[in-house]
């Protein structure tokens, strides 16, 4: 959706953060895309770039010292700007894009949603669409953007499968349904994953259920809807990006979903933001009104608090944590802490140790806290909180949060 032709295509030489680049450019309303440096002619003229940028030099990685230019992209004759002598600031690729290519700065939010609300319109006509809601920013804007574009044609499913954080399935409904007007089903199927979960204690086994889960309840769902046209994923860029790369792995699915329902027949599929970076999709939810608890909400994984809570799950150690982690988070918030952090959470060990309240032995669980900095979420550095703040966290916790029984 609203993909932009007579940007500049950045060819990546395989550099350690392949959205370096690209981010630097858009961050000048200077639309551009990420192509593997050994795509072919034919796949960068498609895109009608007014300028080649190639992503390598000692700041992309080592590796793309010794890969060469293919010779037939030498020869297409466009305007390049090489990073193995040139900085990646916006001084630079300014004077290169807008001094030299005569490039224009007018790749806005706001041209975005409403070229992407037009082509949705001109897709879709009188048909209907279905999305997945997990809570999440991709398909929360996903969402705003397919109600603004066909209203009542949109029906949004939202499967709580009872490792949601404190109040988020509450939250969801009240943005959407209630502030949105967006027709949104909520199904809560808690006890039936934790039927599912009983007795698993590995993490990655716990993703696979929930996932397989999460699409029988909501193939389920959508059949009680009869006929659907459209099913919406939240693909973002960075997914793209990583599948272009020397054949790279495939673009991932719908966050919860964990692929397209095999058991319904659409007849398309729905990418609103598949061309955004994940802070652009911040900004596009923040255009169209959606509120900073979902705006800002920190990555979270599809299986939920169920890979923050170690060992078998259970209902009583999921609202250990949920309330934990909300007192954790709430401090954060509050002591100014939130803004040196870019993820923040509790986690749930399986070790409990001995403790005496009121007078009273107990054997409660010991909580995890963790805050980390990090720009693409894949490399991450600790935040150094004091101890005086985590002392205060962990006696709230303490006596705020019950124990088992």
């Amino acid at each position: 959706m609203a993909r932009k032709l007579g940007g500049v295509v950045v060819l990546d030489f395989g550099a350690i953060n392949a959205q370096m680049a690209a981010k630097a450019i858009r961050q000048l309303n200077i639309y551009c895309e990420v192509l593997p440096y050994t795509a072919g002619v034919e796949r960068i003229q498609a895109l009608q770039p007014k300028a080649l940028v190639y992503q390598r030099g000692m700041a992309c990685g080592e590796r793309t010292l010794g890969r060469d230019v293919p010779a037939a992209t030498a020869e297409l004759g466009l305007p390049v700007l090489d990073l193995k002598d040139a900085d990646c600031d916006s001084t630079t690729l300014k004077a290169f894009l807008v001094g030299k290519c005569g490039l224009k700065q007018d790749w806005t939010t706001e041209a975005f949603i409403a070229e992407t609300v037009e082509d949705l319109r001109a897709q879709i006509g009188d048909k209907k669409v279905l999305l997945a809601m997990s809570g999440g920013v991709d398909s929360s804007v996903c969402a705003a953007l397919l109600h603004r574009a066909v209203g009542k044609q949109l029906t949004c499913v939202f499967v709580d499968h009872g490792c949601m954080r404190k109040d988020e399935p509450k939250q969801i409904a009240e943005v959407f349904r209630d502030g949105f007007g967006i027709n949104l089903i909520s199904v809560d199927a808690e006890a039936r994953f934790l039927d599912k979960l009983k007795g698993v204690t590995d993490p990655e086994h716990k993703r696979k259920i929930i996932g397989e889960e999460f699409i029988r309840v909501f193939e389920e769902e959508a059949r009680k809807l009869g006929e659907l046209d459209y099913f919406v994923q939240g693909t973002i860029y960075p997914d793209i990006i990583e599948s272009g790369w020397e054949g790279g792995k495939s673009v991932k699915a719908h966050h919860n979903v964990g692929g397209l329902p095999e058991r319904i027949d659409f007849k398309g599929i729905l990418e609103p933001v598949k061309y955004l970076f994940k802070d652009e999709v911040r900004q596009v939810g923040e255009a169209l009104g959606i509120p900073a608890v979902i705006t800002n909400r920190q990555p979270f994984p599809g299986p939920g608090l169920a890979v923050r809570c170690l060992g078998e799950l259970t209902k009583e150690k999921l609202d250990i944590l949920r309330d934990a982690d909300a007192i954790f988070r709430e401090a954060m918030d509050v002591e100014g802490w939130a803004v040196k952090a870019n993820q923040f959470f509790a986690v749930l060990t399986n070790v409990q140790s001995v403790g005496v309240t009121n007078d009273a032995r107990t054997y409660g669980y010991v909580i995890c806290l963790r805050a980390v900095q990090t720009l693409d979420f894949m490399i991450a550095k600790v935040v150094p909180l004091p101890i005086e703040f985590l002392t205060k966290v962990a006696g709230e916790i303490a006596t705020r949060v019950p124990g088992p029984d």
